[in-house]
């Protein structure tokens, strides 16, 4: 009788532990509603992720086209800046001309 005993527990004991390494598909109601909301989170927040990634991408294209476009319009503020320049020289050059021309022509 002892060794039907302790079959029966052993038994017991081997049931008990493939059970727990096979693991149990069986979930209380409410843990299951939980894990489903959990999933459902989770799906949401990946979406969020996904779509604030194409926001930083597009966000970081526009600084770049930005930054270029600033760049550019340096270079042409420098550009008309010696320009203007060139032409206040020429323009005092010319007034100095018409200086010279309009003095010789009160001598005479």
């Amino acid at each position: 009788m002892m060794r039907t005993a302790r079959q029966a527990v052993g038994a017991v004991v081997c049931v008990g532990l493939l059970a727990g390494v096979t693991g149990c598909d069986w979930w209380p109601p409410t843990l299951q509603e939980r894990i489903g909301q959990q999933e459902a989170q989770i799906k949401a927040l990946l979406g969020e992720k996904a779509r604030l990634q194409a926001k930083v991408t597009e966000l970081s294209k526009t600084l770049e086209d930005m930054k270029a476009q600033a760049a550019q319009m340096e270079q042409t503020n420098n550009s008309l800046k010696t320009q203007m320049e060139q032409l206040q020289v020429s323009l005092a050059q010319a007034e100095a001309k018409a200086a010279k021309v309009t003095s010789t022509k009160k001598r005479k």
